[in-house]
């Protein structure tokens, strides 16, 4: 069962939504002269993001020239916006001092003069403008398909929608391979690619491209620490420990069996794909119990009495837990889980060797890894 149902999903980030943590570097300080043309404002703004925090500056206008004395301690994105045109215009900012050319009435045609990262930034968003464009039509020729029932047409569109997806990664993927040193590389990482909808093995492989001068920056770092925190939920890698309670209260953790064969089962009791399921699961824990292997149930149930009958009806016998949190369960969040049932196999050594195993697969799996 799924937490939800979305009907198109696109892969790639097109907003000026961005996470960075900045490192404690010694900071770089840059000038920023602007003009201003057909506007009646006040004012111009400056933006750009620290860690989760939009930090905005704005600086007066004085016969149609404004100025900024900015500070960073790493080249970053930072954006210029007017309050009469939602446009932003944007300067991939090092050391250099820039020049910015606002038309307020006509935002898109606005000029920025700045070092080699801008020019760096502006071919990838090329790159991107022009999958928006497309992006656009196909979004366009859906709803026409919608309003016309043309069911083919949609499924086309769809098809399409993959296929954008498909050249927006390899699209990526090049200029990472030819820009491997540039800070807007590092940008790309930590920001275009830090969208769940992208598979993790994408992100992994993108960091591949990227030089060793580059581990510094705060969008690599705090990629690789996304990376390496999710490892931990994905076949090949050490499961990530946890703990929470059984329904009497005793604290138990995934590390508590290790030297066993564990499979961690998420479910609830009000799902019924999962109630199906459970006699699958009850019959290889039947078989294999004695055989090194076990259970471990972690419910996604908010109300304690509903998932304690669950588990004696459907003679759940192995030891359950949860935070009585629902979807808002921990361990649920920490692997990721958006859909039930959903289960991984851990090894003895608590690596994980398998997962989503349903119906014969799990009885299969246990059959070929203990004799």
């Amino acid at each position: 069962m799924k937490k939800g149902i979305v009907f198109i999903v696109l892969l790639f980030v097109f907003s000026s939504s961005f996470s960075q943590k900045q490192a404690p570097e010694k900071k770089f300080s840059f000038k920023v002269d602007g003009s201003i043309r057909n506007y009646s404002g006040k004012v111009v703004y400056v933006s750009h993001k620290s860690g989760e925090t939009e930090i905005k500056d704005s600086a007066r206008i004085s016969g149609e020239k404004f100025s900024f004395n900015l500070k960073n301690t790493e080249p970053t994105l930072y954006w210029f916006s007017i309050k009469t045109d939602p446009t932003l215009v944007f300067l991939f900012a090092d050391e250099t001092n820039a020049k910015v050319k606002l038309i307020a009435d006509s935002m898109m045609y606005s000029v920025v003069e700045a070092g080699s990262l801008q020019n760096e930034y502006f071919e990838y968003r090329n790159f991107i403008n022009n999958l928006i464009a497309v992006q656009q039509k196909l979004q366009t020729d859906f709803n026409t398909a919608m309003q016309n029932n043309d069911l083919n047409a949609q499924n086309a569109i769809k098809v399409e929608y993959q296929n954008l997806n498909t050249q927006y990664m390899a699209g990526l993927k090049n200029y990472l391979k030819t820009h491997p040193k540039s800070p807007v590389s590092a940008y790309i990482i930590g920001n275009d690619l830090n969208n769940a909808a992208i598979p993790l093995s994408e992100v992994i492989e993108a960091l591949s491209y990227i030089d060793k001068s580059l581990d510094g920056n705060s969008n690599i770092k705090s990629a690789n620490k996304r990376v390496e925190a999710a490892k931990g939920t994905m076949v090949g890698y050490k499961a990530t420990d946890f703990s929470q309670n059984t329904p009497e209260g005793k604290k138990v953790s995934l590390s508590d069996f290790r030297g066993k064969y564990v499979l961690i089962d998420f479910w609830a009791s009000w799902c019924r794909p999962c109630r199906m399921e459970n006699p699958n699961v009850v019959a290889a824990y039947a078989r294999y119990k004695d055989k090194g292997f076990t259970v471990l149930g972690v419910s996604m149930d908010s109300n304690k009495d509903p998932w304690v009958n669950a588990i004696q009806q459907d003679n759940l016998t192995w030891t359950h837990i949860s935070d009585l949190k629902g979807w808002g369960n921990e361990v649920g969040k920490m692997y990721g889980v958006t859909g039930i049932p959903q289960n991984y196999l851990i090894d003895k050594d608590g690596k994980i060797i398998a997962k989503d195993l349903r119906g014969t697969a799990l009885d299969e799996k246990l059959a070929e890894i203990i004799k």
